[in-house]
């Protein structure tokens, strides 16, 4: 509740500290009573012994990750993944003082939230639950200034970008990872249906109802989407660009000539048929001649030449 109220007052200055190390400590005791509750020794070892390792007395309980680690099924689970970023930008924020990047994780902050509700209502009954305790806070404007960035701040948010280009798309794209939202006017007709003004909804892209739901929504505000031709796709100006704004790493267009030749994702101009394509990497465009790349594209760059590289 602590790490809540300190995220939410609004003249407290990096608030993603105080959030992110409270939040640490009560997911590790959340972890720890669970434990415990199913009778889960969860303490460290001795090499080669039966016996417990102790610190000044105490058993050597795990961690957070290692909690993490024994409770979920594997490391690419989006609630371990977000955990493990969260555990290590605590060790990397700890010391040093750069409110800029507030507004970069709240995503990740908001579902370390979520996370946690859900593990403690799930093992400990509604009784226990902290969601009627929390209220959304009211927000001033539509929009969120960003701050200007100093070095540490850059070099922080770079080893968050690295972060999220390594993980699978499939861990990147959950809720359970970091929480995206778009926030859409909610119209009541009468006033039981306007009572609450803002209240999020569980999503399921399996349900065919809440299907239906979305394509509603999509109707509502179908007046704004224009058709846009290649959209999601780069040009490899853009590529470069993407990659740098994502690493830190800068780049130019002759370098990235380089990669689509090593890993022959299109065929080169002298050849006739030019539709022949890694087309999970790389696209041609009839209209304008000229080829277009994926976000794959992007983030098989990033792995294999710039994180392994």
């Amino acid at each position: 509740m602590l790490a809540v109220e300190i995220y939410n007052k609004p003249r407290t200055a990096f608030k993603s500290s105080g959030f992110i190390v409270l939040m640490s400590i009560a997911y590790t005791a959340l972890f720890h009573a669970h434990f415990e509750k199913e009778g889960v020794k969860y303490f460290y070892r001795k090499k080669n012994s039966r016996r417990f390792e102790t610190i000044e007395g105490d058993y050597k309980a795990w961690e957070l990750t290692k909690c993490a680690e024994e409770y979920l099924d594997s490391k690419d689970n989006p609630i371990f993944r977000n955990l493990e970023l969260v555990f290590k930008l605590r060790n990397k924020i700890e010391h040093r003082f750069i409110p800029e990047i507030d507004s970069h994780i709240l995503g990740e902050c908001q579902a370390m939230l979520i996370n946690f509700e859900n593990m403690l209502e799930s093992h400990f009954g509604p009784k226990h639950s902290i969601s009627d305790l929390l209220n959304i806070p009211l927000q001033i404007s539509r929009g969120r200034r960003r701050m200007p960035l100093s070095s540490e701040a850059q070099e922080v948010l770079d080893f968050v970008r690295n972060y999220r280009s390594s993980v699978s798309k499939k861990v990147r794209d959950s809720q359970k990872f970091s929480f995206k939202v778009f926030l859409i006017p909610k119209i009541g007709n009468h006033r039981n249906t306007s009572d609450i003004a803002m209240e999020f909804v569980d999503f399921d892209l399996a349900s065919k109802d809440q299907q239906d739901n979305l394509e509603k929504i999509q109707t509502l505000i179908k007046d704004r989407q224009v058709p846009v031709a290649n959209q999601g796709k780069y040009k490899p100006t853009s590529v470069v660009a993407e990659i740098t704004n994502r690493t830190g790493v800068e780049f130019n267009v002759s370098w990235h000539t380089d990669m689509w030749k090593k890993y022959k994702v299109r065929p080169d101009s002298t050849m006739l048929k030019k539709e022949k394509c890694i087309t999970k990497y790389c696209q041609y465009d009839v209209v304008h001649n000229d080829y277009v790349y994926t976000e794959e594209w992007i983030n098989h760059l990033i792995k294999k030449e710039i994180i392994k590289g």
